[in-house]
């Protein structure tokens, strides 16, 4: 038999509307869809603020984009971290014949040690620009394509010239 929405029911839908409880979470608390309250809702009187709901939407989208902000600038911290750790003196570790610990600084990283920090620097700045195109207008995406090519072209050219010093290092004379 199908359940119809007793005297008791919209009772509890005035309380629960007084109290301020959103329609949805009357919906779940009564066990009736969104649809059945906002019908009983409007036959009873009672409306929604809509001002409220809107309110706390532009509150929730103003903590969203402070988040994506401190995202951003720690993921552009992250950049920087690797690209100084791939342009500086690097210490290798390894075992000597005889199974010593044997650890020497190099001038810079080696080649594949470069590709992955630098790998790992160009994905965090993707993933920077990606967060500050959510909240930038089309002009901003544009500025940031713009500004993440040229990025990605100078550090391709330094990849390059890195891994091209290193193999001719590697050629005997």
């Amino acid at each position: 038999m199908a359940r119809t929405f007793s005297p008791d029911d919209e009772e509890q839908l005035r309380q629960l509307h007084a109290d301020g409880v959103s329609r949805n979470e009357i919906a779940r608390q009564m066990g009736w869809a969104v649809g059945t309250i906002t019908n009983h809702a409007q036959r009873l009187g009672l409306s929604f603020d809509r001002e409220a709901v809107r309110a706390a939407t532009d509150a929730r989208q103003v903590d969203l984009k402070e988040q994506r902000q401190r995202g951003e600038q720690r993921l552009m911290e992250h950049f920087n971290r690797m690209l100084d750790r791939a342009q500086n003196r690097y210490l290798m570790h390894g075992f000597s014949h005889t199974g010593e610990s044997v650890a020497e600084w190099l001038q810079e990283p080696p080649a594949r040690e470069t590709k992955d920090l630098t790998t790992a620097a160009v994905q965090a700045l993707n993933a920077a620009v990606k967060l500050a195109q959510v909240d930038a207008g089309d002009s901003g995406r544009e500025e940031a394509r713009s500004m993440l090519g040229k990025l990605f072209t100078g550090l391709g050219e330094v990849l390059r010239e890195q891994q091209a010093a290193e193999e001719g290092e590697g050629e005997s004379p």
